[in-house]
């Protein structure tokens, strides 16, 4: 079996948990269950506005630790996500990354994908992120949420 290493420092204080805890406006929550959150990413690419975080409600570091269940409930949540990115803003495509370790580049230490909306010739690799205002962040996150609710009716 794999020795999971945390890479986390002590005294960490997640990010992800503190959307869990309602410490974030609740706007930018895209989707909620009792297993996964999917947020509007504080950090966007230029011409991929709409990318979403998604991770677990508990605090799992990395892939090594996610039990079967919730990989599952990630993975059923990703798909919905991917769905709704083509369906509101209207995407020629889906990017999805989930990096691990240090070395993977992950730089936040709470287990989450990236679902991105790609568009033909977008340039996606060399443009540059930039943290997006709160505001335009919630209008996002509330045309998808409202995509995801037309779809489950």
């Amino acid at each position: 079996m794999h020795e999971v290493k945390s890479h986390q420092p002590t005294g960490y204080r997640c990010p992800f948990c503190n959307i869990v805890s309602g410490g974030e406006d609740e706007g930018l929550i895209v989707l909620r269950t009792d297993t996964v959150v999917a947020v509007l990413a504080l950090h966007q690419q230029v011409g991929n506005h709409g990318a979403l975080l998604l991770f677990p409600v508990s605090h799992i570091e990395s892939i090594y630790s996610v039990p079967e269940l919730v990989g599952a409930a990630l993975f059923t949540a990703t798909k919905r996500l991917a769905i709704a990115l083509k369906e509101g803003l209207s995407c020629d495509g889906i990017t999805i990354r989930q990096n691990n370790e240090p070395a993977g580049d992950q730089d936040v230490w709470h287990y989450h994908v990236h679902v991105v909306p790609r568009y033909t010739h977008d340039n996606y690799h060399h443009e540059p992120r930039f943290a997006m205002p709160v505001a335009e962040r919630i209008e996002y996150a509330k045309k998808l949420h409202r995509v995801l609710a037309e779809s489950a009716a």
